[in-house]
């Protein structure tokens, strides 16, 4: 039975490490837990599901590429926002329901993240990094 029982830890400890957490955690499927506040209401091209990779400068010099994404929904007279970045090859994800602010034509974290609309097009701003172009995910 104690074999049993450390197997069973075992194999728990291996689903925790594996790709499989992603899809057993919350995801952007998932009902939202905060909504953004909004000053005036989104540009239609901000809404849905958009992703881009982006470089950052890390303290000690080097860079990092992180994957991110966003998906805005309307909820009622509400809007969503869930997001998702991983940084440090994989070591940091950050993922949940975000209570940004949507100005219009951008979506501002209030302190890294802006996501604004141009022209037509989509980007997202780290901190003072460059702009990049995110890319819709149907």
């Amino acid at each position: 039975m104690k074999k049993l029982g450390c197997l069973t830890l075992f194999a728990l400890a291996l689903l925790a490490c594996s790709p499989w957490v992603r899809a057993l955690g919350p995801d952007s499927d998932s009902t939202p837990t905060v909504f953004c506040d909004v000053v005036q209401q989104p540009d239609p091209i901000l809404l849905g599901s958009w992703r881009c990779t982006f470089r950052l400068r890390l303290e000690e010099g080097a860079t990092d590429t992180n994957p991110a994404k966003y998906r805005l929904i309307k909820v009622g007279d509400q809007y969503a926002l869930y997001f998702e970045r991983i940084a440090r090859g994989g070591k940091k994800r950050y993922m949940g329901w975000r209570d940004w602010t949507i100005n219009g034509r951008e979506i501002n974290s209030g302190q890294e993240v802006r996501i604004y609309a141009d022209k037509g097009e989509v980007f997202f701003c780290w901190k003072d990094e460059k702009p990049v172009k995110m890319t819709r995910v149907e």
